[in-house]
């Protein structure tokens, strides 16, 4: 009978077809994780991978063949998909504000040019004409 479970709205649901999201939303995390964990040229991906499980606390290996495995894999770990499911929730709030912060920054530096702009002009005389 798996796979002919009905929901509470009376729509055949599968669990390969749950499964496989999740397995599919974990490893977009982790590639966007991982993405963002890469220092440069003469970064290895083993290291990268290294700091990334320190960080989320999921085995390097389990990574690993989250990366490179996914296809023999029917599902995920809950613990490893909530760990990159927070960690990347983290890295997308830290990068929200740090826009934020570099957003009021912009706007505060361009309100300083303006009003240095406007004292400039009534010093140099170019503000209003007179007779």
């Amino acid at each position: 009978m798996y796979g002919n479970r009905v929901s509470k709205t009376g729509k055949r649901v599968s669990e390969a077809k749950m499964t496989s999201v999740a397995l599919t939303e974990a490893r977009g995390w982790y590639a966007a994780l991982m993405d963002a964990e890469f220092k440069g040229r003469g970064d290895r991906e083993k290291a990268v991978r290294g700091r990334l499980a320190d960080k989320t606390g999921v085995p390097e290996s389990y990574l690993y063949r989250l990366q490179y495995k996914t296809r023999e894999m029917k599902d995920i770990a809950g613990s490893a998909y909530r760990a990159l499911m927070l960690a990347y929730d983290d890295m997308c709030l830290r990068n929200e504000e740090a826009a934020a912060k570099h957003r009021a920054d912009r706007h505060a530096l361009r309100k300083a040019h303006a009003t240095a702009d406007k004292r400039s002009e009534k010093s140099v005389g170019m503000g209003e004409a007179s007779n």
